[in-house]
């Protein structure tokens, strides 16, 4: 174990694991349990300890201690095969992330494609039904990014905070029941006329908040128990709970009222007075303050950023928060009482919003090359945060627009300001974490990763063709006419994207496992319940004693593939009516002499 004494922030995962495989249960402690497949995740010791809040230098003297004793090795092999079998929150991510790429990939970008080519065909912004629209929405909303907050924090939260996820078997109660909410909104939503629409719909919000409900449940559960003190970085997560709760509650109420209207201009009156602050709340009340979060905990880590001071972090939850609060307050007034004043005043809101986002963004200058991280994930992220500031600048140029169009207000030029946050900033976040994310969790080298250059092209340019595309056809109808294109590009962008995560997660093709399962360290001696393949796995040396006792077929690649992987010793020798304790004899007497053997030539 010489060695280890040279081992360092550098130091791989992998490379320590070969050298002292024991070492793992050191790792399990802060948040590792079933993370980066059979030999651990392909990161730095560095970077493991900053992304999962270790000290460094404690870390290293703990696999040092556990080196240097040998009843703790012991233990700790026994710990490790004891915490061999797979368990629920070892992956909880991957329902969500699947079910979010589904959606996005069908109700949601792929529906959007098709509201587009309706609405460029009839060579207006109202050509379709706003139910569509919501139903659109929502599947986006609550499917794409919902799903993506809930896979990402279940997976990443309790291991950051170094605590087991509570009640994992809610995790899927939860999965199940957002998957049937939107299932049943959207449906309800689309088929708005029908009669059974208004309690499908009814029924489906309530599902989902009991969902975000148990969710935020899971998350605070978690936090009290873990020994993490409320930094800013928390703060921001819980206000963007916080939001996600508010928001389930408010837009099923909005959707309910929606359904309920008897008259088109009670439609329009409700859709003009409650749906801005709905998608306010949505889109920078959970997810950019969910981004945020997870920005000051782990982009220091993944893309070595510097860290932003508490004091300023806490002045920018602050300040968003007041933004939010008042644009959504002041909108709200404005559309009840008339008062043009109120609607003047919305700049103010409008002009914080930038101002909290830089607080933060500004001292981790991504405009220059991340010093941390591979271009394959840093790009998404960097351009992310371009086209948030693109949207507070359309945001802030609004009333200027509305006296050089003419038009009182412009549907085409507010939805691409929407379009610029949703699209530009909150879904190549979601993209360029992902990528980072998700091969880091299955263990996958970065050599064997694509750049991912088509993905970031394609969305990037279908997001700027669709807000350039779309606020023109406040000036050319022409513009109508090829509007839809922009959607196909971000649908095949993410499509791509998609593809490469899915293999990713299932292990297919160049990301396939290894065939053989993690039996954990070797054991001093071979037991009775141990499996075949895995007395095969750790001395390959038995196999002559296993074909002298009668057990020839473990030649055989496949049944040592698939047999040998199921049949324990003691099963084995029953099937084949060897004497158990015979053969247990002759295998660790093999063990031993291939012990002293070592030790001769280590001498």
């Amino acid at each position: 174990m010489n060695a280890l004494n040279s081992i360092n922030s550098e130091t791989s995962l992998p490379e320590l694991f070969r050298a002292l495989p024991e070492a793992r249960t050191v790792f399990n402690r802060y948040g590792l349990r079933g993370c980066g497949g059979a030999h651990g995740p392909a990161e730095s010791l560095g970077l493991f300890a900053s992304a999962h809040g270790v000290a460094l230098d404690e870390l290293i003297a703990q696999i040092r201690r556990l080196a240097d004793n040998q009843q703790a090795r012991r233990e700790a092999r026994e710990q490790l095969r004891a915490d061999a079998a797979p368990r629920l929150a070892d992956a909880i991510y991957r329902p969500f992330f699947l079910a979010a790429m589904t959606v996005v990939l069908t109700a949601g970008a792929a529906w959007g494609v098709l509201l587009l080519w309706k609405i460029g065909l009839g060579g207006s912004f109202t050509g379709v039904s706003v139910h569509e629209v919501n139903a659109h929405g929502h599947a986006q909303i609550m499917g794409w990014v919902g799903l993506f907050i809930m896979g990402f924090a279940y997976q990443a939260f309790p291991r950051m905070w170094q605590v087991e996820l509570p009640a994992p078997g809610l995790a899927v109660v939860a999965w199940l029941a957002t998957l049937a909410g939107i299932t049943m909104r959207s449906t309800a939503m689309m088929f708005a006329d029908s009669g059974w629409a208004l309690p499908v719909h009814q029924a489906g919000g309530v599902l989902e908040i009991l969902a975000v409900s148990a969710f935020g449940a899971q998350m605070l559960c978690a936090f009290r128990r873990s020994e993490e003190s409320f930094k800013p970085y928390v703060g921001f997560i819980f206000a963007a709970l916080a939001c996600f709760l508010t928001q389930a509650v408010y837009g099923t109420w909005h959707i309910d009222q929606l359904l309920r209207a008897d008259n088109r201009p009670d439609l329009l009156a409700q859709i003009a007075t409650f749906q801005a602050p709905l998608r306010d709340l949505q889109v920078q009340g959970v997810a950019m303050l969910m981004i945020f979060g997870v920005g000051l905990r782990m982009f220091p880590a993944i893309f070595g950023l510097p860290e932003i001071p508490a004091r300023r972090s806490w002045a920018a939850l602050g300040i968003l928060l007041v933004a939010l609060g008042l644009e959504m307050g002041l909108f709200l007034a404005y559309r009840l009482t008339g008062n043009h004043a109120l609607a003047a005043a919305l700049l103010l809101p409008w002009l914080l919003l930038p101002i909290g986002a830089g607080l933060i963004v500004v001292p981790w200058r991504l405009w220059r090359p991340l010093p941390v991280g591979s271009e394959r994930s840093a790009k998404f992220v960097r351009v992310a945060f371009l086209w948030l500031f693109i949207s507070f600048a359309m945001l802030l140029f609004l009333p200027v627009y509305r006296m050089v169009s003419g038009i009182e207000f412009s549907h085409a030029y507010y939805g691409a300001i929407r379009h610029a946050i949703t699209v530009g900033f909150i879904s190549l976040t979601i993209v360029g974490m992902a990528a980072k994310v998700v091969p880091t969790l299955c263990g996958i080298e970065p050599e064997k990763l694509p750049r991912l250059y088509w993905p970031f092209i394609l969305i990037n340019l279908g997001c700027l063709f669709r807000v350039v595309a779309q606020i023109g056809t406040d000036w050319d109808p022409a513009f109508f006419k090829v509007i839809g294109f922009s959607g196909m590009l971000e649908w095949t962008g993410l499509a791509i994207w998609a593809g490469h995560l899915v293999r990713v997660m299932l292990g297919r093709g160049r990301y396939r496992q290894s065939a053989e399962p993690d039996w954990g360290p070797a054991p001093e001696r071979i037991g009775p319940d141990d499996k075949v393949a895995a007395a095969l796995s750790w001395f390959p040396e038995l196999e002559e004693v296993f074909v002298a006792h009668g057990f020839g077929l473990v030649k055989r690649p496949v049944l040592r593939r698939t047999v040998a992987r199921q049949v324990s010793i003691r099963q084995g020798c029953r099937m084949k009516g060897v004497d158990p304790e015979t053969f247990l004899r002759a295998l660790n007497r093999a063990v031993e002499h291939r012990g002293c053997s070592d030790c001769c030539s280590e001498h």
